[in-house]
């Protein structure tokens, strides 16, 4: 009758076996049966669990699993984020190349008087040259990038961006809304702050062909490439630069990305980038408004929004959208005030 009773001390060896030489140093190792032969998983244990709060703590981010009832630790492996500082900085020596390059054929150019240019003062004043010489520096630029980077990477150029269109495209009522108060912005900005009554940049709309140049590529290619390269390279290495700095500082372990891959900053991080970003995307425009400390206040201001928005949609397209919409709202008053661009001496 007893012989299907199990006695307290082999209940006792069943439920604690002899412990392996892992588990003599305190780690458990999950141990499976498979056509009667035991598995053992690799063994973790040159993997121990780090001590809390200490950096090399960050190889370990997952629950522990259970497996037979033995709990272990799975090492997760963090996404890194990009792009950083180094992305950025390689963005910038191909932006480099390709002025090099433009420059050049700029030379060539006035020395066979190609397109009949015969001087640097007549090319520096030709609005066809000016938008062509800019927009071929881009293009060189984006040809080098984007095979690089998507190699780097190991994903899409765009993606690699958060370029994000679907939420562009989901939010694009109220982002033109939001360009539409920039532009409101600009005009209390336009009564407050002191203007220039002949900025440079206005030499550069000498006739309506030329109007209708630049307005064309201020709303298509302009916020494009400005977008991609202060808030899809700079903005996201900058706050990337601040937590990393952070973490090194504190021991804190970096966050995690979110459900679609993207990095997560802080609060501070994020303020932090929007205020450093601006100041060389303002800066960039200084020639062009002749210097003047009311329109570099107000791109400053305008730049802010452009980086709030990214960063809080987590989408290039969105803030590539909203800067967009607010160079076209810009450029159709002056489309109204010149008549369609026919009477260009009322600007």
């Amino acid at each position: 009758m007893n012989d299907g009773v199990i006695g307290e001390g082999e209940v006792a060896g069943r439920l604690n076996p002899v412990p392996a030489p892992a588990e003599e140093m305190g780690i458990e190792i999950a141990s499976e049966t498979v056509d009667g032969d035991l598995r053992r998983e690799p063994s973790l244990e040159a993997e121990l669990m780090p001590v809390e709060g200490s950096r090399s703590a960050v190889q370990f981010e997952g629950p522990p699993v259970f497996t037979n009832g033995f709990p272990y630790l799975v090492p997760e492996p963090l996404v890194a984020r990009t792009p950083n500082f180094a992305d950025a900085c390689l963005f910038l020596v191909l932006m480099l190349l390709g002025l090099l390059i433009t420059t050049g054929l700029v030379g060539l150019a006035l020395h066979y008087h190609w397109l009949g240019l015969r001087s640097f003062e007549e090319a520096s004043k030709s609005t066809p040259v000016a938008l062509g010489t800019q927009l071929l520096v881009y293009l060189i630029a984006l040809t080098g990038a984007v095979p690089f980077f998507r190699t780097v990477w190991a994903r899409g150029y765009f993606d690699g961006l958060h370029w994000h269109a679907a939420t562009a495209s989901h939010l694009r009522y109220r982002l033109v809304a939001t360009a539409f108060l920039c532009n409101v912005l600009a005009m209390v900005g336009n009564w407050l702050l002191p203007f220039p009554q002949h900025a440079p940049i206005d030499k550069l709309f000498g006739s309506s062909r030329d109007a209708w140049m630049l307005a064309c590529f201020g709303v298509t290619i302009a916020p494009f490439f400005e977008e991609m390269i202060f808030r899809g390279f700079l903005l996201p290495a900058v706050a990337t630069a601040w937590d990393w700095c952070s973490e090194r500082m504190t021991g804190r372990r970096p966050r995690r990305p979110d459900s679609e891959g993207n990095p997560v900053w802080s609060v501070g991080a994020m303020i932090f980038g929007a205020l450093i970003v601006s100041a060389p995307f303002a800066l960039m425009h200084s020639a062009q408004v002749g210097d003047s400390w009311g329109p570099l206040l107000l791109l400053y201001s305008v730049s802010l929004i452009l980086c709030a928005v990214r960063l809080g949609t987590r989408s290039l397209a969105a803030s590539t959208l909203v800067h967009s919409a607010y160079n076209c709202m810009l450029f159709t008053v002056m489309l109204v005030e010149t008549d369609g661009f026919r009477h260009m001496d009322k600007l």
